[in-house]
């Protein structure tokens, strides 16, 4: 795979657009409610689908207020419904940038790992070898090196 990475990203780039992330985050914060990881496993959801069916049962209720029973209010639903509709393209937006920013990370972090490993594999080498500060590198990069636990032959039936 050819290398794609070419180029670092300036820190003030990266402080400019954190600052606008941050930003971002100040307008919308009065607005936003965080859910604990229970609570969004256990809430009733909206997905694409269902969108339409609340734009529809919306104008159902508001030609035929009957429709409505008298402990919900037509207000609150439509307010619901609108701030989520509303807040969609923006959620679209971040879920892309999140994938972009961790498809970058993903392939920089490949790269680096694949120019590394021939690296280490040398120094590991060179310490064999006996060269030089060589052993002291390999045993301190050997305790960092996130390599793969050796398999366990299959159990024999």
């Amino acid at each position: 795979m050819p290398n794609q990475i070419t180029a670092a990203i300036p820190p003030a780039k990266l402080a400019e657009a954190l600052d606008h992330l941050k930003q971002a985050r100040a307008v919308l914060e009065p607005y936003l409610h965080p859910l604990t990881p229970d609570e969004r496993k256990n809430i009733v959801k909206m997905g694409d689908k269902s969108v339409s069916f609340m734009t529809k049962l919306l104008d159902y209720a508001a030609n035929t207020p009957a429709f409505v029973p008298g402990f919900i209010s037509y207000d609150e639903l439509k307010q619901d419904v609108g701030v989520a509709t509303d807040l969609t393209p923006l959620e679209q937006f971040a879920e892309q940038l999140a994938l972009d920013l961790n498809s970058t990370v993903m392939l920089a972090g490949s790269e680096g790992m694949s120019q590394a490993s021939p690296v280490y594999q040398n120094i590991k080498f060179l310490a064999q070898q006996r060269q030089p500060g060589a052993q002291a590198a390999y045993d301190d990069l050997s305790q960092r090196f996130p390599g793969r636990a050796a398999k366990k032959p299959a159990p024999v039936a």
